[in-house]
C-alpha cells in the first residue's frame, strides 16, 4: 500500500496543478477570440484564425517537445516536472504581454488592410489582407501556444516514465483533468470572469493559475524525491529488444508500424469532431439565438464530455489487451448517437417555453427585429439556464464523451518504447489538432455554406467512420477477431449513417427554424458561410429577414419608422450632408432614406453577411433598389473594421442598425471605444445615430450603454422612432439643437424626403421634434452613477433582458418630455408651440402615456389600430401606440376646444365617457363643451355629475354656476 501512497501524494497534487493550466488556457482563447474580434473585426474569419493558431501551436509545440523530453529524460529524468514549472511561468508572463499588446493592435491591423473590388462593384479585404492579419496572429500567439502544447508532453514523459503497462491510464487522467479545466475556464470567463473583471481582468485570472501551476511545479520537483532509474542506451540494434514489453495477457510487442495508422485515425476523428463543433454551433445559434451564453455552454458540455470521455478511456485501458478494439467500435458508435442527436432536435419545445410570457404578443408587434428579445429568456430566468443545457446536453453529451477516447486510447496503442514516450504522445497530439483545425475550417468555409447543416453532417460521419479502416491496420489481434470487430462498428456507423441520408434534404433545418404563424409564409432561405438567412411575408403586412431564425429587420410600418429615423433626423439637420456610413444593412430602409436626401454624393454600407446583402431584391419595394445605386459602395466587413481603415473626418452622418445587442461581438458597436473611433470620422457638425432597443436589456444596461455615447458625445439626444426603439443622436459640435423653421425649410427643398417621412407618420416638424425622449442634461443626470460599457466591459452581452423580469422597455430616469426645449429652443414661446409645431404639447403628452403604459396596454392599442384605422390627433403612429383609456380623450377634447373645435372635442369626451362613466374631470369636460355650444341642458347634467363625484373640484363648480347664471338670466 506505502507504493502506491507515495504515488498519490506525487500524483494528485500534479494533476491539480494541470486542471490550472487547462483553465487558464482556455481563459486566454475565448478572451483572445473577443479581443481579436476588435483587432480584426468580429468576423467568422478572426474567430477561425485565432482558434487555427491556437490549436495548430498547441499540436506542433506538443510535438516540438516530445524528442526533447525524451532526451531529457535519459539523461535528466528528475528535471522533467521543473521545466514543466518554468514552462508555465514564461506561459504567464508571455500571457500577461499579450493582455497589455491586444487592445492597441487595432491601428495596426486598419494600416496593413486594404479592399479589392469584386465583379459585382463590392468591396471585400483583399488576400494581402488576410495574409497580414495571419502574419500578425502567428507573432502574437504562436510562441504562447507552442509553450501551452509542449506542458502535456512534459507532463507525459514525467508521470509514465518506465510504467508503460499504465501509461495509457496515466496519460487519461492528466488529458482529463487539463480538458476539465479547460470546461471550468470556457464556463467561468463568460459567465463570471468577463462580467466581473473585465476581459483584462478575466487574463489576469488566467496569469494567476499559470503562476499557480509554474510555482507549484517547482515547488514539488524540488520537496518530492524522484525515484526514477536512469536508463543505459542501448545500441540501435538491441533497442527494440530491450523495449518490449507485455501487454496484459496478449504478449503483443512494440510496432513503431502503429505510429502512422493511429496517428491518421486520430487526425481523421480530429476533423469529425471539429467540424460537427462548428456544426453544432450552428446549430444552437438556431435553436436558441447568436448569444454568448450559447457558445460558452457548447464548448463546456463538449469539453465536460471529452474529460469524462478520456478518464473512462484509462479505466478501459487498464483492463483491455486490445485498446485498438475500443477505438475501432467508438468510431461506429460516435457515428450513430451523432447522427441520432441532431435529428432528433426541434424546435418546437422551445418555442412552447418561449411564447408562455404575457410580453411575447408585444414583442411580436414590434418592429421585426424586436422579437428576438424573447429568445433571451433562456440566459436571464433561473430555469433559462436548464433550457439552454438540456437540447445540449441531449444532442451532444454522448458524442462529446466519445471524444475524449481518441487520444488516450491511442496512447495505450502505441506507447510500448519507453525512450519514446513524448515523442508518441507529441506525433498524436499533433495528428488530432492538425485535423481538428482542419475539420473546423472545412466545416466553417466550405460544407457548412455549400451543402448546409444536414449534408456537412454527412461528410463529416462519413470521415469519422472511416477512421476505422486506419485503425484496423494497427490491430494486431488475428484477423478473425480484426474482421469482427471492424464489421461490427462499420455496420453500427453505416446503418445510422444509411437512415441518415434517406431523410428530407431540409428535415434538420426545417426542425431547427422556428414556425412561422398561419398567414407567413417563407420565400426563399439560405445556408451561408455566417448565418442561414431566411425571408418571409405575411400578405399585407410586410417582409421579414431572419438569421439562423431570428428576425432581424423588417418591412412593418413602425420597423421602417424607427430605421429610416436613424437617417432622415439627423441628415435634415446637417447643412448639405454628402457623405455617410451605414453600418448594417438589414433590408435597407436606413440606406434607402439617406440617398433620398439630394445632397447625398457618397453613402458606404459596411455589413458582415454577404447573404444578407444579397438578399436586399426581395425588400426592392422598400429600400428601391438602393444597392444599385451609383452613390452606393458596398463594403463586406465589421463595421467597426471599415472605420478603423477609413480617413479621419470621412462623414456627415454615421448610423449603425446593428443584430440584437446581446448578440456576441455586438457590444463592440456600443462602447466607449467605438463611439471615440466614430468621432474622430466624423466632419465637424457631422452626426453619428445609434439604435438602442433598451427593451432587450435591464435598465442598468441600458444605462451603461447611454453613459458610453454621451461620454464622447455629450451633445446627445435621446428620441424615439418608434415605441420603445429608441435612439441616440450625437454631434461632433458644442451644441445639439433644432431649428422649426430651419427643419420646415430644409422639407420643402427635399420633396422626396418629405414624402418618405409621411408614409411613416413623420412627414412634419411637429412629428419630427415630437419623437424627442431625453435631452442631453437628463441623459447625463440618469446615467451619473452608471460605469460606462467599453471594449474591456461589454456588459450587454449579459444583461440580456428575460419576458419574466419584463419591467419598463424604457428606464423612467431617461425620459423628460417636459425639456423639449432643450432641443429645440425656438419651438416654445411662454411654454406654448409655435405655429410650426403646433401641437406639439398635446404630441407629446400623448407620447408620454404611451411610455409609461404596460405591455398589455400597448399590445391594447396595437391590437384596436388593426381593427380599424385608428388615428389619434391625425397620426396613425400615435394611434398605433397611444393606449386607449378615457384620459387619453380628454387630452385630444381639450386639445381641440382650445383650438375652437368643440364638435369634436365633445365626441372625444363622449368616448372618454364611455371609456370612465364615474370620471369626474371627464363629466367636467363633457358639460363645459356642451355649454359652449349652447347644449345647456346637458351640460348642467354633466356638470351636476362632476361635482357629486368630485366635490373639491372647484373648477367644474364654477363651470356649473356660469351655466346656472345664464339659465337664471333667461
Amino acid at each position: 500500500m506505502k507504493p502506491v501512497r507515495d504515488r498519490l501524494i506525487q500524483t494528485v497534487p500534479l494533476y491539480f496543478l494541470f486542471f490550472c493550466s487547462g483553465f487558464s488556457g482556455l481563459i486566454y482563447q475565448v478572451v483572445w477570440v473577443r479581443e481579436f474580434g476588435n483587432v480584426f473585426g468580429n468576423t467568422v474569419y478572426s474567430a477561425s484564425l485565432v482558434v487555427a493558431v491556437f490549436m495548430l501551436g498547441l499540436g506542433v509545440g506538443s510535438y516540438v517537445t516530445g524528442p526533447w523530453a525524451d532526451r531529457r529524460y535519459d539523461t535528466r529524468p528528475d528535471s522533467l516536472l521543473r521545466a514543466y514549472g518554468y514552462v508555465e511561468l514564461i506561459i504567464g508572463v508571455a500571457g500577461l504581454g499579450i493582455s497589455v499588446l491586444l487592445p492597441h493592435l487595432d491601428r495596426i491591423s486598419a494600416a496593413v488592410s486594404a479592399y479589392s473590388r469584386e465583379p459585382s462593384g463590392w468591396y471585400v479585404l483583399s488576400t494581402a489582407s488576410y495574409l497580414a492579419r495571419v502574419a500578425i496572429a502567428l507573432v502574437l500567439l504562436t510562441p504562447i501556444a507552442l509553450l501551452m502544447g509542449g506542458t502535456l508532453t512534459l507532463l507525459i514523459r514525467h508521470l509514465v516514465q518506465k510504467d508503460l503497462d499504465i501509461g495509457g491510464w496515466r496519460i487519461a487522467v492528466l488529458y482529463a483533468v487539463n480538458t476539465l479545466g479547460a470546461a471550468a475556464g470556457a464556463l467561468l470567463t463568460d459567465f463570471a470572469l468577463v462580467p466581473a473583471f473585465g476581459l483584462f481582468g478575466a487574463q489576469m485570472s488566467a496569469v494567476f493559475f499559470n503562476i499557480i501551476a509554474g510555482a507549484g511545479a517547482l515547488y514539488l520537483a524540488r520537496h518530492v524525491r524522484q525515484k526514477v532509474r536512469h536508463k543505459v542506451r542501448l545500441p540501435p540494434s538491441l533497442e527494440a529488444s530491450a523495449d518490449r514489453r507485455s501487454l496484459g495477457g496478449g504478449g503483443q510487442a512494440d510496432r513503431k508500424g502503429a505510429i502512422a495508422p493511429i496517428s491518421l485515425a486520430l487526425a481523421m476523428s480530429g476533423f469529425a469532431a471539429m467540424g460537427m463543433e462548428i456544426v453544432w454551433f450552428r446549430h444552437f445559434t438556431i435553436l436558441l439565438g447568436g448569444f454568448r451564453a450559447v457558445f460558452s455552454l457548447l464548448l463546456t458540455i463538449i469539453l465536460i464530455g471529452i474529460g469524462a470521455g478520456s478518464l473512462v478511456s484509462g479505466f478501459l485501458s487498464r483492463r483491455t489487451d486490445r485498446p485498438v478494439h475500443w477505438l475501432i467500435v467508438i468510431q461506429g458508435l460516435f457515428v450513430a448517437v451523432t447522427l441520432l442527436g441532431l435529428g432528433w432536435s426541434d424546435s418546437r419545445p422551445i418555442e412552447q417555453v418561449v411564447v408562455s410570457g404575457p410580453a411575447y404578443q408585444v414583442l411580436m408587434g414590434h418592429a421585426g427585429d424586436a422579437v428576438v428579445a424573447v429568445q433571451s429568456e433562456w440566459t436571464r430566468t433561473l430555469s433559462g439556464l436548464w433550457f439552454n443545457v438540456k437540447p445540449m446536453l441531449l444532442e451532444i453529451g454522448f458524442p462529446a464523451l466519445l471524444m475524449g477516447f481518441g487520444f488516450p486510447l491511442g496512447n495505450a496503442v502505441i506507447q510500448r518504447a519507453e525512450h519514446a514516450v513524448g515523442r508518441r504522445a507529441g506525433v498524436l497530439y499533433l495528428a488530432n489538432t492538425v485535423g481538428a483545425v482542419c475539420g473546423s475550417l472545412a466545416a466553417g468555409f466550405l460544407l457548412l455554406p455549400a451543402l448546409g447543416i444536414q449534408r456537412s453532417a454527412s461528410m463529416l460521419m462519413m470521415t469519422a467512420l472511416a477512421a476505422v479502416v486506419p485503425l484496423s491496420l494497427a490491430d494486431l489481434s488475428s484477423r478473425r477477431a480484426r474482421a469482427s470487430v471492424l464489421i461490427g462498428s462499420l455496420l453500427i456507423g453505416g446503418v445510422a449513417l444509411g437512415g441518415w441520408v434517406t431523410l428530407p434534404s431540409d428535415f434538420v433545418i426545417d426542425r431547427a427554424l422556428a414556425r412561422s404563424g398561419n398567414n407567413e409564409r417563407r420565400l426563399t432561405m439560405r445556408e451561408g458561410l455566417t448565418e442561414v438567412v431566411e425571408v418571409t411575408e405575411i400578405p399585407g403586412v410586410g417582409r421579414k429577414l431572419l438569421t439562423n431564425g431570428h428576425p432581424m429587420s423588417s418591412t412593418t410600418r413602425l420597423s421602417q419608422r424607427y430605421m429610416r429615423a436613424l437617417a432622415h433626423v439627423p441628415l435634415l439637420a446637417i447643412d448639405n450632408p454628402e457623405a455617410a456610413l451605414v453600418i448594417g444593412f438589414g433590408v435597407g430602409n436606413t440606406t434607402h432614406a439617406a440617398a433620398l436626401h439630394p445632397s447625398m454624393r457618397r453613402i458606404e454600407v459596411a455589413d458582415l453577411s454577404r447573404d444578407i446583402l444579397s438578399s436586399s431584391s426581395f425588400f426592392s419595394d422598400v429600400n428601391g433598389d438602393v444597392l444599385r445605386d451609383p452613390r452606393v459602395a458596398v463594403y463586406v466587413n465589421d463595421g467597426r473594421q471599415h472605420l478603423q481603415m477609413r480617413p479621419a473626418a470621412s462623414y456627415d452622418l454615421i448610423t449603425l442598425e446593428p443584430p440584437p445587442i446581446g448578440y456576441a461581438g455586438v457590444a463592440a458597436l456600443y462602447s466607449k471605444e467605438f463611439y471615440a473611433l466614430a468621432r474622430e470620422h466624423l466632419k465637424p457638425h457631422g452626426y453619428v445615430s445609434q439604435w438602442l432597443p433598451a427593451y432587450q436589456v435591464p435598465a442598468a444596461t441600458t444605462l451603461a450603454m447611454i453613459r458610453a455615447f454621451i461620454d464622447v458625445f455629450p451633445q446627445a439626444v435621446l428620441i424615439s422612432g418608434a415605441e420603445a426603439e429608441l435612439l441616440l443622436l450625437g454631434v461632433n459640435d458644442a451644441r445639439i439643437d433644432v431649428d422649426p423653421a430651419r427643419l420646415a425649410a430644409a422639407l420643402s427643398r427635399a420633396p422626396v424626403v418629405q414624402s418618405d417621412m409621411a408614409r411613416v407618420d413623420l412627414g412634419s416638424v411637429r412629428e419630427i421634434v415630437g419623437t424627442f425622449v431625453g435631452s442631453a442634461q437628463t441623459l447625463a443626470t440618469a446615467t451619473r452613477d452608471a460605469a460606462p460599457v467599453t471594449d474591456d466591459r461589454p456588459v450587454q452581452e449579459y444583461g440580456v433582458r428575460s419576458l419574466l423580469d419584463f419591467g419598463e422597455a424604457v428606464p423612467p430616469s431617461v425620459v423628460d418630455l417636459s425639456q423639449v426645449a432643450a432641443w429645440c429652443p425656438t419651438c416654445l414661446v411662454n411654454r406654448k408651440p409655435v405655429p410650426l409645431v403646433d401641437g406639439l404639447d398635446t404630441y407629446l403628452d400623448l407620447l408620454g402615456r404611451a411610455y409609461a403604459a404596460s405591455p398589455a396596454e400597448i399590445a391594447g392599442a396595437r391590437r384596436l389600430a388593426e381593427s380599424r384605422h385608428r388615428l389619434v390627433l391625425g397620426s396613425a403612429y400615435l394611434g398605433a401606440i397611444v393606449p386607449e383609456s378615457a384620459d387619453v380623450h380628454n387630452v385630444l377634447g381639450i386639445s381641440l376646444a382650445e383650438k375652437g373645435r368643440f364638435d369634436e372635442a365633445i365626441g372625444e369626451f363622449r368616448e372618454a365617457q364611455r371609456l370612465a362613466p364615474d370620471s369626474a374631470a371627464t363629466q367636467w369636460h363633457l358639460g363645459a363643451a356642451l355649454a359652449s355650444r349652447g347644449a345647456r341642458e346637458e351640460a348642467l347634467d354633466h356638470l351636476r355629475r362632476s361635482v357629486q363625484l368630485d366635490p373639491n373640484n372647484l373648477q367644474a363648480r364654477h363651470d356649473l354656476d356660469v351655466v346656472l347664471g345664464l339659465d337664471r338670466r333667461r
